[in-house]
């Protein structure tokens, strides 16, 4: 990998990498328009370059990014903080990606915390119906 992304092939990526596939939730700062830093915990997708969420439209997340696409996106690291990850980006809808119930990768990943949840995947889908894509601009792994 280049630019941003050449930390997660160091070897104190590894930690990073695992988790970015593995781990079930992860933290979005997003800012307010009064510049309030906001958190919201989003379930994702991570494609190897970029992180892909699902949203419902009308979230003040959405209206936050609207305003400010520059984000932040943080995993939970291990009690002791010995591993950690931070990536800085913009944040971009995309209406053209398809409804998570129907990504495979998505649902092979959510199936079992949908079920955990007692969410139905295809409400699910019709709820969160905005597809939102991080591009990272900033990688800090450790």
């Amino acid at each position: 990998m280049d630019g941003p992304l050449a930390v997660l092939d160091a070897p104190a990526g590894a930690w990073a990498r695992e988790h970015l596939v593995g781990d079930i939730v992860g933290w979005l700062t997003t800012v307010a328009p009064d510049g309030t830093p906001q958190s919201s915990v989003i379930c994702f997708l991570w494609d190897g370059s970029e992180i892909v969420f699902y949203s419902r439209p009308k979230a003040p997340k959405v209206r936050n990014i609207a305003t400010n696409p520059r984000v932040a996106f943080n995993l939970l690291g291990d009690e002791y903080g010995d591993h950690m990850l931070s990536i800085e980006a913009l944040a971009t809808a995309d209406p053209s990606l398809p409804p998570q119930d129907r990504v495979e990768a998505y649902m092979a990943k959510y199936r079992e915390p949908l079920a955990h949840w007692g969410m139905d995947p295809e409400a699910t889908a019709r709820d969160f119906s905005l597809g939102i894509r991080l591009r990272p601009t900033r990688v800090r792994a450790f």
